[in-house]
């Protein structure tokens, strides 16, 4: 494997498709926490200007697919798609005024998921990195 397709996709023992479902599944989570109660129910989770968690899901799912598996495909995956979740969501609902819109909403979602993912990814990475030229030197 070369190194742009290490960098894209990660080792060859790298978990980019476990990255994938997870990331599809934060996706589907934030989008019905974030709906409405009168569709979801007790479900619904209003963030409203309580946007950390999303933030530490955002650069925390970067980071740690970076930490497994080294590619910023599963990285974007796993931390930018709760992001894209909760705004694909605002998009749907209207639930912002003025309306954002799904085509707003969705861009919205893919600039800041791609941004803190990509974050996280880059810590993730540098921390492994560290970790490894640690180990082989021996230590400190």
């Amino acid at each position: 494997m070369n190194t742009l397709d290490q960098f894209f996709v990660g080792r060859d023992d790298a978990p980019t498709g476990q990255h994938l479902v997870v990331g599809v599944a934060l996706f589907v989570l934030v989008v019905v926490a974030h709906a409405p109660p009168a569709v979801v129910g007790p479900l619904s989770y209003p963030f409203g200007l309580r946007l950390w968690p999303l933030a530490l899901l955002g650069v925390g799912g970067g980071l740690l697919a970076a930490l497994r598996g080294d590619g910023i495909v599963g990285a974007l995956a796993m931390g930018g798609d709760p992001v894209l979740g909760f705004f694909t969501a605002l998009g749907l609902t209207e639930l912002t005024t003025p309306s954002m819109g799904v085509a707003q909403g969705i861009a919205t979602g893919f600039v800041a998921g791609g941004l803190l993912a990509g974050v996280g990814f880059v810590l993730g990475f540098a921390g492994r990195y560290v970790a490894v030229s640690v180990a082989d030197s021996g230590g400190w």
